[in-house]
Protein backbone atom coordinates (compact mmCIF):
# COMPACT_ATOMS: atom_id res chain seq x y z
CA UNK A 1 0.00 0.00 0.00
CA UNK A 2 1.27 3.47 -0.90
CA UNK A 3 0.14 6.92 0.23
CA UNK A 4 -1.45 5.30 3.27
CA UNK A 5 -2.81 7.13 6.28
CA UNK A 6 -4.73 6.12 9.35
CA UNK A 7 -4.86 5.86 13.11
CA UNK A 8 -5.46 3.48 16.02
CA UNK A 9 -7.72 4.35 18.98
CA UNK A 10 -7.92 2.39 22.22
CA UNK A 11 -10.95 2.65 24.50
CA UNK A 12 -12.25 1.05 27.68
CA UNK A 13 -8.78 0.16 29.05
CA UNK A 14 -7.70 -1.36 25.71
CA UNK A 15 -10.81 -3.57 25.58
CA UNK A 16 -12.03 -1.81 22.43
CA UNK A 17 -9.76 -1.07 19.47
CA UNK A 18 -10.62 1.02 16.40
CA UNK A 19 -8.23 1.06 13.43
CA UNK A 20 -8.77 3.32 10.42
CA UNK A 21 -6.60 2.94 7.30
CA UNK A 22 -6.82 4.13 3.71
CA UNK A 23 -4.51 4.31 0.73
CA UNK A 24 -3.63 3.21 -2.78
CA UNK A 25 -2.95 -0.51 -3.09
CA UNK A 26 -0.02 -1.92 -5.02
CA UNK A 27 -0.52 -4.43 -7.77
CA UNK A 28 -0.50 -7.95 -6.27
CA UNK A 29 3.07 -9.01 -5.37
CA UNK A 30 4.63 -5.96 -6.96
CA UNK A 31 6.43 -2.87 -5.72
CA UNK A 32 4.77 -0.78 -8.41
CA UNK A 33 1.79 1.42 -7.68
CA UNK A 34 -0.64 1.47 -10.56
CA UNK A 35 -4.31 2.03 -11.20
CA UNK A 36 -4.72 -1.77 -11.22
CA UNK A 37 -3.87 -1.99 -7.52
CA UNK A 38 -7.06 -0.24 -6.47
CA UNK A 39 -7.93 1.91 -3.46
CA UNK A 40 -8.95 0.73 0.00
CA UNK A 41 -10.42 2.52 3.00
CA UNK A 42 -11.31 0.49 6.07
CA UNK A 43 -12.48 0.90 9.65
CA UNK A 44 -11.83 -2.13 11.88
CA UNK A 45 -13.49 -2.43 15.29
CA UNK A 46 -12.30 -5.09 17.76
CA UNK A 47 -13.93 -5.94 21.09
CA UNK A 48 -11.36 -8.06 22.95
CA UNK A 49 -13.72 -8.79 25.85
CA UNK A 50 -16.46 -10.31 23.64
CA UNK A 51 -13.81 -11.61 21.19
CA UNK A 52 -15.65 -10.16 18.18
CA UNK A 53 -14.62 -7.86 15.36
CA UNK A 54 -16.09 -6.23 12.28
CA UNK A 55 -14.71 -4.13 9.47
CA UNK A 56 -16.37 -1.58 7.23
CA UNK A 57 -14.68 -1.51 3.83
CA UNK A 58 -14.78 0.94 0.95
CA UNK A 59 -13.02 -0.64 -2.02
CA UNK A 60 -12.37 0.59 -5.53
CA UNK A 61 -10.86 -1.69 -8.19
CA UNK A 62 -9.43 -4.24 -5.72
CA UNK A 63 -9.24 -7.99 -6.44
CA UNK A 64 -11.37 -9.09 -3.46
CA UNK A 65 -10.83 -12.92 -3.57
CA UNK A 66 -7.20 -12.34 -2.60
CA UNK A 67 -8.14 -10.22 0.42
CA UNK A 68 -9.07 -13.19 2.64
CA UNK A 69 -5.89 -15.03 1.64
CA UNK A 70 -3.76 -11.99 2.48
CA UNK A 71 -5.31 -11.72 5.96
CA UNK A 72 -5.17 -15.51 6.50
CA UNK A 73 -8.31 -15.40 8.62
CA UNK A 74 -11.82 -16.66 7.97
CA UNK A 75 -13.95 -13.73 6.87
CA UNK A 76 -17.71 -13.43 6.42
CA UNK A 77 -18.64 -10.82 3.76
CA UNK A 78 -21.99 -9.04 3.78
CA UNK A 79 -22.65 -5.87 1.75
CA UNK A 80 -19.23 -4.28 2.28
CA UNK A 81 -18.87 -5.44 5.87
CA UNK A 82 -16.61 -8.23 7.07
CA UNK A 83 -16.93 -9.88 10.47
CA UNK A 84 -15.46 -12.74 12.47
CA UNK A 85 -14.07 -13.87 15.80
CA UNK A 86 -10.89 -12.80 17.55
CA UNK A 87 -8.68 -15.83 18.15
CA UNK A 88 -6.00 -15.75 20.86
Amino acid sequence: MENASGYVKFQNHYGLVHVQLCGNCKTWRSDLVSEDGGWLSTDVFVDTLDQKWHANLNISNLFVPLFERILEIPVTWLKGRASGEVLF
